[in-house]
């Protein structure tokens, strides 16, 4: 489990085949035993091994075809988050890790004051509400204006420095995950 506030940006460094190897700065990252679970991008991934002090990452077949991992290139800049424990703050919400759908950025508006308003193509409406949580490439973000096309996030300027946002594009694919509660609440009405 996440929280979805991001603590380092990574890089792609190597990709062959289903095998990705990541590089941070972030010493957090290191020396953590194999098969710790770590957000990518809002992807849960099990750390497989190290070499060379990059983390190595199996990634199957069902998260390439649901996530951006199948865009990911050498140079990619993604989001890293340690998982939960017991004594972390609870600062976005709660996010599992299981990539619900991707979207498309399909604008970027520079604000005052270091703010920013980023809008997504809407995928599935019925999960996302006004001032309610989505979580984007493992970013735990709130919904602003939602429509039968698109919604909207607000930036602040410490996210966009801290998450990989900031290299973001029109165009550029992002992971989805919608809100676990609203998931749970459907499926408790659906099976009335």
């Amino acid at each position: 489990m996440f929280t979805g506030i991001i603590n380092s940006i990574g890089n792609i460094e190597n990709l062959n085949d289903d095998l990705i190897q990541i590089s941070t700065d972030n010493n957090s990252y290191q020396n953590l035993d194999s098969g710790t679970s770590i957000g990518i991008d809002g992807m849960c991934l099990t750390l497989r091994d190290y070499e060379n002090d990059l983390l190595n990452f199996q990634v199957s077949g069902e998260t390439f075809d649901r996530t951006i991992a199948k865009g990911y290139k050498t140079g990619s800049k993604i989001n890293l988050e340690l998982p939960a424990t017991m004594s972390t703050f609870l600062s976005g919400h709660i996010v599992q890790g299981h990539v619900d759908t991707t979207s498309e950025v399909i604008n970027i508006e520079e604000n005052e004051n270091n703010l920013w308003t980023y809008y997504f193509k809407i995928i599935d409406s019925k999960y996302i509400v006004d001032k309610g949580s989505i979580t984007i490439n493992g970013i735990s973000l709130t919904v602003v204006d939602p429509n039968d096309e698109s919604f909207s996030v607000a930036v602040i300027s410490e996210t966009y420095q801290r998450t990989n946002l900031q290299y973001l594009k029109t165009g550029s694919l992002v992971n989805i995950e919608y809100d676990i509660l609203a998931k749970y609440m459907e499926k408790m009405i659906n099976d009335k």
